[in-house]
């Protein structure tokens, strides 16, 4: 309506250039000065008018991947995945099979998981739709571990987990907790494994760098315990539960 308003208004005054011009010029200048007129209205329209609305018709970049949105999404679709495996299986488990959950979550489409509690099953697809549909497939297929490098070397435990421990833990702990675990080991060597099957059979989940010496770990226990985790050593390891 604005719009409308303002070009209404630049035609009036160009009637009313063009009378005057008509009245008060004669001979030669009159079809000079008309013409002159009309170009300088019409190049008015375009600058302010007609460029401008197709400046506005661009379409705007997408948005960066925004990490912590996406991992706070990955929690959400975590959940829904447990709920529609626990209604056909309570003792369902599992985990996901590819690096970056969250990037997948994020973009859709389908991402295998490992299950665990699902008898003749050990893996899903899980297929996530632009519409926030979300399906679960059951699979077999025989798993590829691919065994990450040992990484030692002693620091102060205090140091360390304020440093490293403490990100990669509380992440760990509440990715795990979306998927049904409750119990994590610490291996010697810094490899966070779990026992999805409760036998003893442990899957590697992450590794951290850095991991304090063994004598160092007592220590260590009574930090975690103060970040409210129930933590003991146990031999070659520290059992972490919540």
């Amino acid at each position: 309506m604005k719009q409308k308003k303002t070009i209404g208004g630049s035609i009036g005054l160009l009637i009313g250039v063009v009378i005057a011009i008509l009245a008060l010029v004669r001979g030669t200048w009159l079809v000079p000065l008309l013409i002159g007129t009309f170009a300088v209205w019409g190049l008015w329209l375009l600058v302010t008018q007609v460029f401008p609305r197709q400046t506005a018709r661009k379409p705007q970049q997408a948005e960066p991947f925004n990490r912590q949105l996406a991992q706070t999404l990955l929690h959400h679709v975590n959940y829904r995945v447990s709920d529609c495996l626990k209604a056909g299986y309570p003792d369902a488990r599992w985990e996901w099979m590819m690096r970056d959950p969250a990037l997948f979550v994020a973009q859709g489409g389908t991402g295998r998981i490992r299950v665990t509690g699902i008898p003749d099953y050990e893996y899903a697809d899980v297929t996530v739709d632009q519409g926030g549909k979300l399906t679960c497939l059951l699979v077999k297929m025989s798993p590829v571990e691919k065994p990450a490098p040992p990484n030692q070397q002693p620091v102060e435990p205090q140091q360390w987990y304020e440093a490293q421990g403490r990100q990669t833990l509380g992440t760990l702990v509440a990715d795990l907790d979306s998927r049904g675990h409750n119990a994590l080991t610490v291996q010697e060597d810094g490899s966070i494994c779990i026992s999805p099957k409760g036998d003893g059979t442990e899957v590697k989940q992450a590794v951290l760098a850095n991991f304090p010496a063994k004598d160092l770990w007592p220590k260590l226990v009574e930090i975690l315990k103060q970040e409210g985790l129930a933590a003991t050593v146990q031999g070659d390891c520290i059992a972490v539960t919540w």
